[in-house]
């Protein structure tokens, strides 16, 4: 994550490589998924290599690594610079950047112990328009609200999506944050940050990342959740391991995307929200239509598959392999659902929420 020191990463503003881009409370905004829509891609929205100045592997060696992996396409986002190789046509490679403020102070302050570490991903960029990039570093006061909706400025500019990452690592961001963000143009929130420090469990004083999301949903806030990496090391995490260092490992979380195989097509699946998140739980199709959510789970073992709405309440517990739940039969403002197995692995989907004045 770029964190032992605010001098970890770099902190230019992004550059590109040499090659060039490759590529209201409403049911409406997540897109309705149907049985002949393009099929579910799996992608990995946070991963690093040495261009992020805290990783050994090249880029080509990551690529490699995540197409051996199954991945249909991942997004490159080193710190403060665009990552834009060409592919081997095993897997769609696209561009991104974690844009990293690691400042010396915010508002409000960070807790003993903790630093002001802000994070933001911009996803499927052009790295074509990197100079716009350039304010990044422009000065935007303390507060939290502001640097982090700055960032998502800067994503915008370069053409891609903004994802809040791991808003429990140093608790950069709370609900109240992050729902502010979210009024001003935030795409998506990392609710499982898989890497080892993310502290996406909380504590006694911090819910979990989990929680957060509901709490800037209820807030009205409209943000899709999503799983990820943040994977450092490859093929060297049993050397970093050997020497006592914590190990930063990729496919550990990630996000299955329907979408056809191009960048556009992927872009706009993810803000539309048209994908589920996964820590190793694969659906066979997430329906999300006329006020309905519908579930079916890739596999003949049941799992417990909970319908949460406003607060985290659980509306429904369900074990099997598939369930849906109306929003009819609740006074929730959305719903969206838990699909757990029974080694602790798990699938989210997008929350579907009521229309204005109670109808879906």
């Amino acid at each position: 994550m770029c964190a032992a020191a605010l001098t970890a990463c770099p902190e230019p503003p992004p550059t590109p490589s040499a090659k060039p881009p490759s590529g209201g409370a409403a049911v409406d905004k997540a897109a309705p998924q149907v049985a002949d829509a393009p099929r579910f891609l799996k992608g990995q929205l946070h991963c690093h290599s040495n261009a992020s100045g805290d990783s050994n592997t090249p880029p080509e060696q990551v690529a490699r690594w995540y197409a051996e992996h199954d991945y249909d396409f991942i997004v490159f986002t080193d710190h403060n610079r665009i990552t834009d190789i060409e592919g081997d046509g095993s897997m769609l490679v696209l561009p991104g950047v974690e844009l990293t403020q690691n400042v010396p102070a915010c508002s409000p302050e960070p807790e003993p112990g903790m630093q002001c570490l802000l994070h933001v991903n911009a996803l499927v960029v052009d790295s074509a328009k990197s100079d716009a990039a350039a304010g990044l570093q422009r000065p935007v006061g303390l507060d939290r609200v502001d640097m982090y909706a700055h960032a998502v400025r800067v994503s915008e500019q370069l053409g891609g999506l903004s994802m809040l990452n791991h808003p429990n690592f140093h608790y950069a961001a709370d609900a109240r944050v992050i729902g502010l963000v979210g009024r001003r143009g935030l795409n998506l929130l990392e609710i499982a940050n898989e890497a080892v420090d993310s502290n996406n469990q909380g504590d006694a004083q911090h819910p979990n990342t989990e929680l957060l999301w509901d709490d800037v949903l209820a807030s009205g806030a409209r943000v899709w959740g999503t799983a990820t990496d943040d994977a450092h090391h490859y093929a060297d995490a049993d050397a970093v391991r050997a020497r006592g260092e914590l190990a930063f490992e990729g496919d550990r979380g990630w996000v299955m995307v329907r979408s056809a195989l191009d960048a556009a097509s992927i872009r706009e699946a993810l803000r539309q929200g048209n994908f589920y998140s996964s820590t190793g739980v694969s659906l066979v199709d997430v329906r999300a239509q006329d006020g309905v959510l519908e579930v079916e789970v890739d596999s003949g073992q049941e799992h417990e598959i909970r319908f949460v709405g406003s607060g985290g309440r659980v509306l429904e517990r369900v074990r099997g392999t598939t369930a849906r739940f109306d929003l009819k039969e609740t006074d929730s403002r959305y719903v969206r659902a838990v699909i757990q197995d029974d080694a602790g692995r798990k699938a989210w989907t997008q929350p579907l929420f009521k229309r204005d004045g109670g109808r879906t």
